[in-house]
């Protein structure tokens, strides 16, 4: 697994986020926008993986592998663990799949480095997808409230 170099000690390949992976089951059981804003909360704490299989190239290094909606728009693709990532690969594959740990609003940034309309958490066991518009108040700084989420999902 890819490891940035600033990750605390303890903070290894078998890190799980379970604060965003139980908040997810609460919006998953009860989607309203008071789960909405407390999952997209638990975003802010903790790490989150990102998918970094396959080539690397020396100057810009690993890349973020990403995947495509059904209409062909871009997805980033974030996981809870790296046994999540692990869960997507197929068993018959040659390449062990490699995530990069990182500071979950780093993680979430990336978002901002392409065309990304959503990102989808976790698709190998979840695949709950949230659109680029609310990941982008989880990289803000401002509180994310249900009433905040109620006014952004008006026209």
């Amino acid at each position: 697994m890819a490891k940035a170099p600033e990750l605390p000690e303890g903070i290894d390949e078998t890190y799980e986020n379970i604060g965003v992976r139980e908040a997810l089951r609460l919006l998953l059981e009860t989607p309203d926008y008071e789960h909405l804003a407390a999952f997209l909360a638990s975003l802010r704490e903790g790490y989150l993986v990102v998918d970094v299989t396959g080539a690397v190239s020396k100057k810009k290094g690993a890349r973020v592998r990403t995947i495509r909606s059904t209409n062909g728009q871009l997805v980033l693709p974030i996981f809870t663990s790296m046994d999540e990532l692990r869960a997507l690969a197929p068993a018959s594959r040659n390449e062990e799949p490699k995530g990069a740990l990182m500071p979950a609003k780093a993680a979430l940034s990336l978002i901002t480095s392409d065309r990304f309309v959503a990102a989808e958490f976790d698709k190998a066991t979840v695949g709950q997808v949230i659109l680029r518009k609310y990941i982008m108040l989880v990289i803000g700084d401002d509180p994310i409230t249900a009433e905040l989420l109620e006014g952004k999902s008006r026209p």
